[in-house]
């Protein structure tokens, strides 16, 4: 992790400002607002979201997937760093109290744990189909299918169950309102599983914050 960590210290020294950190990454802003790129810095490639991304690609395009511009993956020094899309973390179009990405956050999180069919997702929210769902239901079902396929733990029994020498490699889900963006009004599933070991895992988003480093601390400012 030593090496994520020198990463993210030289990126934002060169004048990418952190704008939002998790356990297993950060994420700096890339260039100039208006180019609307971040940087992803992972201190591990056992990061579930290089799974994901690499999952959705058999998908073809699909509009709730976020748009990868390039990747970088050192196995052997534990880390990765990806150019990607900004993304918000509300739609632009719709006050809270009328989309709620909590409820939303919640309601695919029920869809994928099989404690809503994908009727009653519509129903829920055909109001807003085509600003979140551009595409159509179908297009989002899609990615959802495959979320649920290569999912190893939907319950706190399936990952008691998980032999502790699989525990970074398994995967469970993971979705809630911080892992769910979006581009304009159009829903985006950021991040939607970790692994097993997550609790264990030291935590990008602590290392940041115990920082005494000028270079990390004077940038950092979550806003995910």
């Amino acid at each position: 992790m030593a090496a994520a960590y020198k990463v993210l210290k030289n990126t934002a020294k060169a004048g990418n400002a952190i704008i939002g950190a998790g356990v297993y990454s950060a994420v700096l802003q890339h260039g100039k607002p208006h180019e609307c790129k971040v940087i992803k810095i992972g201190n591990t490639t056992y990061d579930p979201w290089l799974d994901y991304i690499e999952l959705s690609k058999p998908l073809g395009e699909n509009c709730h997937t976020p748009s990868i511009h390039n990747m970088h993956i050192d196995h052997a020094n534990e880390y990765y760093v990806a150019t990607m899309e900004q993304l918000t973390p509300d739609p632009i179009d719709f006050d809270t109290d009328e989309v709620s990405r909590y409820d939303l956050a919640n309601s695919i999180s029920e869809l994928i744990l099989g404690e809503k069919s994908q009727t009653d997702f519509e129903e829920e929210w055909e109001e807003y189909q085509y600003d979140l769902f551009p595409w159509g239901f179908d297009s989002f079902f899609h990615l959802t299918d495959m979320l649920i396929n290569q999912t190893d733990c939907f319950t706190s029994e399936d990952e008691e169950a998980v032999p502790y020498e699989d525990t970074a490699s398994f995967r469970k889900i993971d979705l809630h309102a911080g892992n769910i963006m979006f581009r304009n009004n159009t829903v985006v599933i950021t991040d939607p599983w970790c692994n097993c070991e997550v609790e264990d895992h030291p935590s990008m988003e602590t290392y940041i914050e115990e920082s005494e480093d000028k270079n990390i601390t004077y940038q950092f400012r979550i806003e995910v």
